[in-house]
């Protein structure tokens, strides 16, 4: 159970097992939801989301962060992806 300091602080207990399990499922399962709307998307939103991840970088005065900078990598990679996803529905929609 989470419980809020003195100072304001919290303290969170670390997720067990099964609760990494559950959380993983979740990613999943938003990265495919996130994917089929990717896919059907208007070219101007696909923009949209490109543009973003290349705004993507630390303030002149911030030091880099790592791991933002590898989402701004995968926001790109899912782009590439539901084209993919899009091509591929496109294709059986005309068979």
């Amino acid at each position: 159970m989470s419980t809020v300091n003195e100072n304001g602080s919290w303290d969170i207990p670390e997720p067990d097992h099964a609760e990494l399990v559950q959380m993983r499922i979740r990613l999943i399962t938003l990265e495919n939801i996130v994917l089929g709307l990717l896919s059907g998307a208007s070219d101007e939103q696909i923009e949209q989301i490109r543009k973003r991840a290349d705004m993507i970088e630390p303030r002149p005065e911030a030091s880099r962060h790592p791991l933002t900078e590898l989402a701004a990598g995968d926001m790109r990679k899912f782009l590439e992806r539901a084209a993919r996803m899009a091509k591929t529905e496109s294709r059986e929609d005309r068979d």
